[in-house]
């Protein structure tokens, strides 16, 4: 699953490139590749850390931890969300992984309403100093009551507004 488009061309100014894609299975989802103003590693930190959701994920509603793998921060996070999903509220799990070294977080689903929940991001470093270069990518199949294709349109008309949100809490931290 992981992306291998060559960013070092964006700038942090440049609008989000955004597409769909399709993951191993087939399932739809959206790819969106854009630079940030900040280090890759503390990048990272902000996107891994539970306590930016609020701000960075307002479709949110509610989140806690529900376990977690060992070291500090722990690698492995299993996280369990409520959220406005725009046809209705929808709850589930996802374990979350950190993988410090290739300054990556994946998820998958646990349980939950929706039948598949995967995607990850991918933090490089930029061309100049304190400028990562980052590809997220999400695949979601809710089941039988929401094609995926729409589900990967909605994602894709609100890319620009995640990546601004990303943008804004780098800019602050």
């Amino acid at each position: 699953m992981s992306p291998g488009k060559d960013l070092s061309h964006l700038g942090c100014a440049d609008a989000p490139l955004v597409r769909e894609v399709k993951d191993e299975v087939g399932t739809r989802g959206v790819e969106i590749l854009f630079a940030v103003a900040a280090d890759p590693d503390s990048l990272l930190a902000l996107l891994w850390d539970v306590q930016n959701f609020p701000r960075l994920f307002p479709d949110i509603k509610a989140f806690s931890v529900v376990g977690q793998g060992e070291g500090d921060p722990p690698e492995a996070l299993d996280v369990s969300y409520r959220i406005d999903a725009v046809v209705r509220e929808l709850g589930y799990v996802l374990r979350r992984v950190l993988h410090g070294p290739k300054r990556t977080i994946t998820w998958k689903e646990l349980s939950g309403d929706l039948r598949r929940v995967r995607g990850g991001w991918w933090i490089h470093e930029g061309k100049e100093p304190e400028v990562s270069l980052v590809t997220y990518r999400a695949f979601v199949d809710v089941g039988r009551f929401v094609p995926t294709g729409l589900i990967a349109k909605i994602a894709k008309r609100k890319a620009r507004e995640m990546v601004d949100r990303v943008r804004q809490v780098a800019a602050e931290i």
